[in-house]
């Protein structure tokens, strides 16, 4: 176990680092191992609990059991439903990291010149700490990516755009098991397809495998169920953390404080922000770009349904006796097309395969047969109806024939507006305020119109029914989804045009920076990137913690 007993909670420590996502960790991890001449005492409030191993829930009422509420504050998967935006994010030791889908990418070139980026964030400046964050990660691609069957499923579609289905660098073990350089024991990836709701088997590359082993073995200590609020600056120029603390054994909730010289918000864009807004709201001064530019990292969904071949991409977890391990899946996300690579980097999008996690698989079968979706006219509809009915088979002795393992899940990323706002909504029944996601017409915007007709045209060409991303589609609601919810507290030039600059210390609105206050996490991304974000955070996060290291060995900020 990588948390400490709530007990040992001291009142004061040098650095309190609040959320333990890939920022959290980073921070904690480098902090406590820095070279100084006193050793800083650091601290982690995770809001989550701790995940071990073969603890995740692989069945769909495990899953429902562990949807995050008001009334489950513990839940591992957490579904945000806001007016224009549904964001899905994890919750735990290791954050979203436990249930994300590994991949580990850099931007194009071009992305790193669009509006937001610092000219001192530039791609060459950047890329070192990109590499440093992949190699602690050990990402890196499937070894035999091509011969899993829903990447040539993908590199159909690609050959017809004159593109290929390329492997990703993904934060998974393919090595044989044994301990990784963090010491920590891990398996080789079992190709089983549940990623995205908690590998079981040790081979998926969370935080909890390397960068939180990293902090405690320097001596940060990591205290889980601890809910941050807000902040506030002391006039002897130390931060008060407030929160609240969830103790399972006593079943009670208690408030707490602690202090600290240093404050790292690692909490997430939603959560991140929220402490700002909390604060500012408390009698923290701050700028009013807190809350602003928040994306969706151009997130959407969409399914090429029962095909003519099949693509394996049904999950069996922790089941050996499935027959599905004869046909295994691979990790969540394999491989991506990246279209339009020659045109300016707002136009370009990328495709990539995802697999269903063994939880959703029985449950989707009946509601996919139900949608159907739109045939297409490369579509068999006798075999398509024959492929139905083994689905719908309670012996389950042809699922490989079935429909769902012959369809497409896919996620795709584009460049959206970054237009929404992050607010505190005070009601009768909230006078705190409640957070909410304003973004007036997201789903409308154009990207979204095109990303949906790829989505067909994937469909024509493996011979399946289309099936629109349908949260977005339903009733022309025009509602989101996102993995990557990105923003709130963007980076800036000053205080006219961030809420944080690029060091990651928060503005006053002065014009100077609160000594002390940083922000390390997606939501210094007031805008897309094209590509899944996780290591664009990690990078910035190692950036952001190096410099502030070397502020304490004596070289000031600029």
């Amino acid at each position: 176990m990588l948390s400490t007993d709530w007990s040992e909670k001291k009142t004061s420590y040098d650095v309190i680092v609040v959320g333990s996502g890939y920022g959290g960790a980073i921070a904690a991890a480098r902090l406590a191992s820095a070279e100084l001449p006193n050793k800083l005492s650091v601290c982690v409030l995770e809001r989550g609990r701790e995940w071990p191993i073969r603890k995740f829930p692989d069945t769909p009422d495990g899953f429902l059991a562990e949807l995050r509420s008001d009334w489950n504050p513990l839940g591992l998967y957490e579904l945000i439903n806001f007016d224009e935006i549904t964001v899905l994010k994890g919750s735990g030791l290791g954050g979203t990291s436990l249930i994300n889908a590994n991949v580990a990418v850099v931007p194009d070139r071009e992305a790193f010149d669009l509006p937001g980026w610092p000219a001192s964030l530039a791609y060459d400046e950047l890329l070192p700490y990109y590499e440093r964050a992949r190699d602690v990660l050990s990402a890196g691609p499937h070894p035999k990516a091509k011969k899993l069957k829903k990447v040539q499923a993908l590199d159909r579609r690609a050959r017809q755009l004159g593109l290929h289905a390329e492997p990703l660098n993904i934060a998974v073990n393919f090595k044989p098991r044994g301990f990784n350089k963090f010491r920590v024991f891990q398996k080789e990836c079992q190709e089983c397809g549940d990623c995205t709701t908690g590998c079981n088997h040790g081979a998926k590359n969370t935080l909890y495998m390397n960068y939180l082993p990293m902090a405690k073995k320097a001596g940060a200590v990591m205290f889980t169920q601890t809910a941050v609020e807000h902040v506030e600056k002391l006039a002897n120029g130390k931060w008060r953390v407030h929160g609240k603390h969830h103790d399972t054994e006593h079943n009670w909730i208690r408030k707490f404080t602690m202090e600290a010289r240093v404050v790292v918000l690692a909490a997430g864009a939603l959560n991140t922000t929220e402490i700002l807004l909390r604060s500012g709201a408390n009698g923290l001064a701050l700028t009013a770009r807190v809350g602003t530019s928040f994306t969706s990292n151009g997130d959407f969904f969409g399914l090429s349904y029962n095909g003519e071949n099949a693509t394996q991409v049904l999950g069996f977890g922790r089941r050996p006796e499935s027959p599905r391990t004869k046909f295994p899946p691979g990790p969540a996300i394999v491989s991506a097309i990246h279209y339009n690579p020659d045109k300016p980097v707002r136009e370009r999008f990328t495709f990539e395969d995802l697999s269903f996690p063994s939880a959703f698989v029985d449950a989707a079968k009946p509601v996919f047969a139900g949608i159907a979706g739109e045939p297409t006219e490369n579509a068999d509809p006798q075999k398509q109806r024959q492929r139905v009915l083994h689905d719908l088979d309670p012996t389950r002795r042809k699922e490989q024939q079935g429909a769902m393992n012959h369809s497409m899940l896919f996620l795709v990323i584009g460049f959206d507006n970054a237009a929404g706002r992050i607010v505190l909504e005070t009601t009768p029944g909230e006078p705190e305020g409640k957070l909410k996601v304003i973004w007036p017409e997201a789903g409308n915007q154009p990207l979204y119109e095109k990303l949906n007709e790829e989505i067909r045209l994937q469909a024509v060409a493996h011979g399946a029914s289309f099936i629109s991303n349908p949260l977005w589609s339903a009733f022309n609601l025009r509602r989101l989804m996102t993995a990557h919810p990105l923003g709130g507290c963007p980076i800036g030039a000053d205080a006219s045009l961030g809420a944080v600059d690029e060091f990651g210390r928060v503005f006053s609105p002065n014009g100077g920076v609160h000594d002390g206050l940083f922000v390390a996490d997606g939501s210094l991304m007031g805008f897309s990137i094209g590509v899944n974000p996780f290591l664009t955070v990690s990078a910035l996060a190692e950036k952001i913690v190096e410099r502030k290291i070397r502020e304490l060995q004596g070289d000031p900020y600029p």
